[in-house]
């Protein structure tokens, strides 16, 4: 990587290698076909944006190796959350209304819970998740699906804290804004497909070590502040939210745009460094699908970066500039190999994670 390029793109340290499955193109045409079947798009130019998004090249970079026909299902659960995004939160429907949010997710959760139950049967986002619901059936087990129904629960409800906050005009400091992100961003639930896609169970006695709960909340914070930092360019095109880390750095510190780019860079290059450090750790006492459920949570944080260049969710083309994309780092462009915990109180026991041998 040539150093001019890095200075002028946004460069993230993640020495992780990428990896695709070789189906990925396959799985994306199909999830476009079920997004159109289902109509959870209020246009045709939505449509359009949505089958741009190349959900099925994100879960690839994530899954390399699943079964393709729990791959698709996954790509189609991500095409669904997209979908629901913009349709509901942020400047959705709800994205202001934290009663009607919380009605809703209500509803939504119930369906999660019991499928065949008679759930909003006209609307298009209820009946398109009760049949990824039924079709995760299929390929997760009861305590699988059990997981992942839960994650996206909470991945709900938490829309009903934005919703607050917007109503509000509240801005979260950076410790509240980081647990929110955790679970408004959809960080927590894209992990409970990882063992489900790869069809591997891992035990809930591995996924209730704190080494290992701590990587899986590592790699969602990775995933959602470096949304954060390539999607604030275009946040601000449309009128900035305030559930973006720049947003939060700027309001917490009174810091301008360039201020707190460099810092939120820094602490997410520290994260990843405690990351590293948690994977290697975590791996050398892992079981097969500990191994794999470790390894599909890097390949969830490099997978970003490589489909956030490729993908329309963040980059349009017609107001793209020449400077705007990713870079991944082999280096940090700082040091931040003394693994000094971040003053973010709800995070520093990860530090505590790793051992003075890890």
């Amino acid at each position: 990587m040539d150093p001019s390029e890095a200075r002028e793109k946004l460069s993230l340290y993640c020495p992780i290698s990428p990896e695709l499955h070789p189906r990925a193109e396959e799985v994306e045409a199909r999830s476009v076909e079920w997004m159109t079947r289902q109509g959870i798009y209020p246009d045709e130019q939505e449509r359009l944006r949505l089958s741009r998004i190349r959900v099925g090249e994100f879960v690839a970079r994530i899954m390399p190796s699943g079964t393709e026909a729990s791959l698709q299902a996954a790509a189609d659960f991500v095409m669904w959350l997209f979908a629901f995004d913009d349709a509901f939160c942020d400047e959705g429907r709800f994205g202001q209304r934290p009663h009607g949010m919380a009605v809703y997710a209500g509803w939504l959760g119930h369906l999660l819970d019991s499928p065949h139950a008679e759930v909003l049967p006209d609307d298009p986002y209820a009946q398109s998740l009760r049949d990824l619901r039924l079709r995760m059936e299929v390929h997760a087990s009861p305590v699988q699906l059990r997981r992942w129904s839960d994650a996206v629960r909470s991945y709900l409800y938490s829309q009903v804290w934005e919703a607050a906050n917007r109503d509000d005009q509240r801005v979260c400091d950076v410790d509240s804004y980081t647990v929110l992100r955790l679970y408004s961003g959809a960080a927590m639930v894209c992990p409970t497909l990882i063992d489900i896609v790869n069809q591997h169970e891992v035990s809930t006695e591995e996924l209730a070590r704190p080494l290992v709960r701590a990587a899986g909340e590592v790699a969602g914070t990775i995933v959602v502040w470096d949304n954060d930092l390539i999607s604030h360019g275009k946040e601000s095109r449309r009128g900035e939210d305030q559930h973006n880390l720049l947003s939060v750095l700027m309001h917490e510190r009174g810091c301008s745009m360039e201020e707190a780019t460099r810092e939120a860079v820094r602490m997410r290059d520290a994260v990843m460094a405690l990351f590293l450090r948690l994977l290697a750790q975590g791996q050398s006492s892992a079981s097969l699908e500990l191994s794999m459920y470790l390894k599909g949570l890097g390949n969830f944080v490099r997978a970003n970066i490589d489909w956030s260049n490729r993908s329309g969710r963040y980059f349009e083309r017609e107001v793209r500039s020449s400077a705007e994309g990713v870079v991944a780092l082999e280096m940090p462009l700082v040091d931040v190999t003394t693994l000094e915990p971040l003053p973010v109180r709800s995070i520093q026991w990860w530090w505590g994670c790793v051992s003075s041998e890890g």
